[in-house]
C-alpha cells in the first residue's frame, strides 16, 4: 500500500462506492488500484494552488483486446462534470489518460471516474471504475501521486511477450535491452544492458503491494508475474564452494584510542590503547578456517553472471523476497534454476555471496605486508566483496552483498553464518576514516573533516573515487548487516561515551552534509546522489545494533547546531525522510528524501540523471525512487495488518490482527502515541492477533478512550526482529455518554 503519512479526511466515504465490475464478459477492462486488496480505496489528487490542481494519471488496460483484430473505442468520464476524453485503442496494455480535478473542491471530495471500452466490431462494451479523492497539498499527497506516476511509467514502458520452457508457453516481460526495450521521448530511460533492471523494477511494484499473488483485477499483477519470469531467466547455477579465512576476527578488529593504528605503532602503544570492536567473536579462533557455504545442501550457488556478479545478484534476491511467496517455483531458467522454489534460489544466492567474501586481511604488523597502513586504498583489508568471488574488498560492491544477505536473512529467515558478519566487521573498521581533520596532502572533504566517511577501496581520504556520498552509505548498510549501530555518546546527552563510535561517526559525517545544496552536484550533495541515497535509506531502515531492529527516524549529528528551526523534532536532528524546507511548507533546513525525490520526478513519471556519473546508474533511478518513497527495502512480509478499538470501562482496548508469515517464530507488537516514531514494545506473541492491553504488559501506559494510537509489528526469526511492518492507526472510541 502506498503511503498515507497523515490522516485522510473523508476517506471513510470510500465504502459508498460499488466494487469494480465489468459491463460485458467480452470486453474486460482493468484499472490500477491504489490498494490491490481494497480496490475501492481512492487515488490521491491535490490542489497545487488555489486555482490549479495537480495532474494525475488514470491507468487502465483491456486484457481481453490483446491479440484481437477488432476495433475498440475508449471513453473516460471523470465524474467531476468535465467533458469525457475519447480515443481509439492502440495498445490494450495502456488506455491511460491524465486529468486535473477541480482545485476548488473541498478536501475529502471523492470522484468516481469510469472508463468504458467499446468493441465497435462486435458492439460489446466493458467498463471499470477509478476512484479519486481530493487531499490537502501535503507531503503524503505528493508522495502518493509520485508513486502513481512512477508505477504507471514502468507499466507503460514494459515490453511483453512469451517464451517456451519445456514445451510450455510462459508469459514474461521486462525493461532490458535484450528484447526491444521501449524508448520514451527518444531515450530508453529504464533500459539497461544488465537484466538486473527487471528485478529492480519488479521490486518497486512489490513493495508498493502489487504482488505476483495479487488479484487478477490489478493490471500490475500481470506485470510482476512477467517481470519475475524474465528476471529469473538471467540467473545461472554453479557448484558450491568454500572460503579460507586467514585471521581471527576477534583479534584483528581494533582501533586505537588516539585514532588509526600506524605501521610505526601497529598495536597502539602507550599513551594509546587498543579498542577491540568484536572481541567476543568465536567464528574463527584458530585460523586458517575453511568454511563451506551450502545452506540447503544442494551443492550449488546461484548468481547473475553479468561479468560483475557481486553488483548484480542481490536485486534478484530482493525481488524474490519482496514477492512474499517463498514456496513459489521458478517458471524460467536453466539447469538448477527452473522449478526451484524462491526460498531455495535466495538461499543459493546467499551462499554465492558468502562464498564470494574475501578471506584475507593486510593486518598491521604482519611482516608479509610491511607497507600496509590502516585505511589505505588496499582492496584486501578484511572480509568484503569486489567484482568477482574472493577477489578483494570494495565498498561500492559490498553494499549490494550486504543488502542481499539482509533480505535473505530477515525476509526469508535464511541463516547467515556468523563468520561472514564477523569478517565484514573487520573491513568496516579498516575502511572507515578516523582522522579529523584529514592528514595534510590527502583527500579531504569540506573543511577537511572526514571522520566517519568511507571510500571506494579504503578510507575516503586515501580512496576518493565517486565522492564520499557514493560509498559512505555502503559502510552504513554493512554495519546494519553486521549488527553495528548507534552507541552512547556524551554529545547526544548520554552519561558515557561508548568505545565503539563507528556508526555514530559515520552518521555524523553524513548528517553534517545532508543539507548540502543539490545544485552542487552528486559529489558534494548526498541528496543529489540517488545511488548512495538508496543505500542510506536501506541503512536507516535496517539499523539493528546487536541484532535488535530499530529503524532510525531522525538523522542526528555530534556537531553542534547543524539542524535548527524545527522544534517538533529532537534537538540537532532531522527527519531524513519527511523533512520539509520553508519552500515546501516546513521549517527544516532542507527537504528530506521524500520531497527531494518528488521534486526530481519528470513529467512522465520517471527519474533520471541524479548521480555522479550515469554509467547505467541513472537507468535504475525510477525503481530506486519508488522503493524509497514507500519507505521500505525488500518489503516486510506482514499482510492484512489491521486493528479496531473498543472502549472497556475507563480504559480502552485495541485488537490487532495480521496474516502469518513464512519462517517467523514470533511477532513483537509496538505502540506509539505519535505517528511514525516513538514506538515501544508492548508484547510478543506467537499468534497472528494481539489485544492491547494484555494482562502481562505491566508498565505500559493504559489506553485512553477517544485517543489514537499507532502500531507496527516486527516478525522475528528466533529472538531477532527481521523487519518492521507498515503502521496502523487505531482510535479508541469514547464511552457512550462521556465527553
Amino acid at each position: 500500500m502506498k503511503l498515507h503519512l497523515f490522516p485522510r479526511i473523508g476517506a471513510g466515504f470510500a465504502v459508498l462506492f460499488l466494487a469494480q465490475g465489468f459491463a460485458s464478459a467480452q470486453v474486460t477492462v482493468l484499472t490500477a488500484p491504489f490498494d490491490p486488496n481494497n480496490p475501492t480505496t481512492p487515488h490521491t489528487t491535490y490542489p497545487l494552488t488555489g486555482t490549479t490542481e495537480s495532474t494525475i494519471i488514470l491507468l487502465a488496460t483491456v486484457p481481453s483486446a490483446v491479440g484481437s483484430t477488432d476495433k475498440f473505442q475508449v471513453s473516460w468520464n471523470f465524474g467531476d462534470g468535465s467533458a469525457p476524453t475519447n480515443f481509439a485503442l492502440t495498445n490494450p496494455y495502456d488506455i491511460s489518460t491524465t486529468h486535473q480535478y477541480p482545485a476548488s473542491a473541498a478536501t475529502g471530495t471523492q470522484w468516481t471516474a469510469v472508463v468504458t471500452v467499446t468493441d465497435t466490431t462486435t458492439n460489446t462494451t466493458g467498463s471499470a471504475n477509478y476512484y479519486v479523492i481530493q487531499e490537502q497539498n501535503i507531503l503524503s499527497s505528493r508522495v502518493n501521486v509520485a508513486i502513481d506516476w512512477g508505477l504507471s511509467y514502468m507499466h507503460r514502458t514494459m515490453w511483453r511477450g512469451t517464451t517456451t520452457i519445456s514445451g510450455k508457453t510462459v508469459p514474461w516481460g521486462g525493461w532490458d535491452t535484450n528484447v526491444a526495450c521501449t524508448a520514451v521521448n527518444g531515450q530508453a530511460y529504464d533500459c539497461d544492458q544488465y537484466g538486473v533492471i527487471n528485478a529492480d523494477n519488479v521490486q518497486a511494484f512489490e513493495v508498493n503491494n502489487h504482488l505476483p499473488s495479487g488479484p487478477a483485477t490489478d493490471p500490475y499483477t500481470d506485470d510482476v508475474i512477467r517481470g519475475l519470469n524474465r528476471s529469473i531467466a538471467f540467473l545461472t547455477a554453479s557448484a558450491s564452494g568454500s572460503v579460507k579465512y586467514l585471521y581471527n576476527p576477534a583479534t584483528v578488529n581494533y582501533g586505537c584510542s588516539t585514532g588509526y593504528p600506524t605501521t610505526a605503532n601497529p598495536k597502539c602503544a602507550s599513551p594509546a590503547t587498543q579498542v577491540f570492536y568484536n572481541a567476543s567473536a568465536t567464528s574463527c579462533t584458530s585460523p586458517p578456517c575453511t568454511v563451506a557455504f551450502d545452506g540447503n545442501n544442494n551443492k550449488q550457488l546461484v548468481y547473475y553472471n553479468s561479468g560483475e556478479p557481486i553488483y548484480t545478484t542481490s536485486p534478484f534476491m530482493d525481488a524474490l523476497v519482496a514477492s512474499k511467496t517463498p514456496s513459489a517455483t521458478a517458471q524460467t531458467g536453466g539447469a538448477g534454476i527452473l522449478g526451484q522454489t524462491y526460498l531455495n534460489l535466495v538461499q543459493d544466492m546467499a551462499d554465492f555471496y558468502n562464498y564470494s567474501q574475501y578471506g584475507d586481511d593486510y593486518d598491521l604488523g604482519n611482516p608479509a605486508y610491511p607497507s600496509y597502513y590502516r585505511g589505505g586504498a588496499f582492496s584486501a583489508s578484511g572480509g568484503a566483496w569486489l567484482y568477482n568471488p574472493q577477489e578483494g574488498d570494495d565498498n561500492s560492491t559490498s553494499q549490494w552483498a550486504a543488502i542481499g544477505l539482509i533480505s535473505a536473512e530477515r525476509g526469508f529467515g535464511i541463516t547467515i553464518p556468523q563468520i561472514v558478519k564477523d569478517a565484514n566487521n573487520v573491513w568496516v573498521t579498516n575502511a572507515q576514516d578516523l582522522q579529523s581533520p584529514a592528514p595534510a596532502g590527502t583527500n579531504s572533504f569540506g573543511a577537511g573533516d572526514n571522520a566517519g566517511a568511507y571510500g571506494y577501496r579504503g578510507a575516503f581520504y586515501y580512496s576518493n573515487a565517486w565522492g564520499p556520498f557514493a560509498v559512505t552509505p555502503s559502510g552504513m548498510v554493512q554495519m546494519a548487516f553486521d549488527g553495528v549501530g548507534r552507541t552512547t555518546n556524551t554529545a547526544f546527552g548520554d552519561a558515557t561515551t561508548d568505545p565503539d563510535q563507528r556508526w555514530n561517526n559515520t552518521e555524523t559525517f553524513y548528517a553534517d552534509n545532508f543539507c548540502n545544496a543539490t545544485s552542487g552536484g552528486a559529489y558534494y550533495a548526498p541528496r543529489n546522489y540517488v545511488y548512495g541515497l538508496f543505500s542510506f535509506t536501506k541503512a536507516m531502515l535496517l539499523h539493528a545494533p546487536g541484532g535488535m531492529l530499530s529503524p532510525i527516524l531522525y538523522l542526528r549529528t555530534q556537531t553542534p547546531n547543524v539542524f535548527k528551526g524545527n522544534s517538533n523534532v529532537p534537538p540537532n536532528t532531522i527527519d531524513w525522510y519527511g523533512a520539509l524546507s520553508a519552500a515546501n511548507g516546513g521549517t527544516d533546513p532542507c527537504d528530506g528524501v521524500a520531497q527531494t525525490l518528488v521534486s526530481f520526478q519528470a513529467s512522465d513519471g520517471h527519474w533520471y540523471g541524479n548521480n555522479y556519473d550515469g554509467e547505467g546508474q541513472d537507468n535504475f533511478e525510477t525503481a530506486w525512487a519508488l522503493i524509497m518513497l514507500q519507505k521500505t527495502i525488500f518489503g516486510c512480509p506482514i499482510n492484512n495488518f489491521s486493528g479496531a478499538g473498543a472502549s472497556a470501562g475507563t480504559q480502552g482496548r485495541v485488537d490487532l490482527s495480521w496474516t502469518s508469515t513464512a519462517s517467523s517464530t514470533s511477532y513483537t507488537v509496538l505502540r506509539s502515541s505519535t505517528s511514525g516514531t516513538g514506538y515501544t514494545s508492548i508484547g510478543t506473541t506467537m499468534n497472528t492477533s494481539f489485544s492491547d492491553p494484555l494482562n502481562d504488559n505491566a508498565g505500559v501506559p493504559a489506553l485512553v478512550n477517544g485517543s489514537t494510537y499507532y502500531y507496527v509489528v516486527q516478525p522475528n526469526n528466533g529472538s531477532e526482529a527481521v523487519c518492521q511492518s507498515t503502521q496502523v492507526a487505531v482510535t479508541v472510541p469514547k464511552i457512550s455518554g462521556r465527553h
